[in-house]
C-alpha cells in the first residue's frame, strides 16, 4: 500500500512527475472459453472502474475479437491491475489472463 501524500509536498511532485514521465502501458484482456462475461464485467468495474456501459463493450470485444486493451496506464499501475486481475479470477476459479506491453 503507498503512503498517502500530503497536497504540495515535494514528496507528492516527485510523484507526480514520475507518473508522467512512466511510459503508458496497455493492459490486454484475453479472451477464454471458460470465464464468464459476467466476471469479466464485474472485474473491468471494480479494479478498473469502467462503468456498466463501458464494461460490457470492452468484454464484448474481448469475446469477439479475443483480446481487448481494457486500460492504459503507468507501468507500476498496470502490473498492479493485472495482479489484481488474476487474483480475483484465480479466487474464483478462472482462467482469465490479461498481458501488458508498451502502449
Amino acid at each position: 500500500m503507498s503512503p498517502t501524500l500530503m497536497p504540495g509536498t515535494t514528496q507528492e511532485t516527485e510523484e507526480a512527475i514520475r507518473a508522467e514521465t512512466t511510459p503508458p502501458y496497455k493492459v490486454i484482456f484475453l479472451n477464454d472459453d471458460v470465464t464468464t462475461m459476467e466476471f469479466v464485467i464485474y472485474l473491468l468495474i471494480a479494479i478498473f472502474k469502467k462503468d456498466p456501459t463501458t464494461a460490457v463493450e470492452l468484454m464484448l470485444e474481448t469475446h469477439n475479437t479475443g483480446a481487448a486493451i481494457v486500460d492504459v496506464l503507468p507501468l507500476e499501475e498496470a502490473e498492479l491491475r493485472q495482479q489484481q486481475t488474476h487474483s480475483a479470477a484465480h479466487s474464483a476459479g478462472f482462467p482469465l489472463r490479461c498481458v501488458i506491453e508498451p502502449a
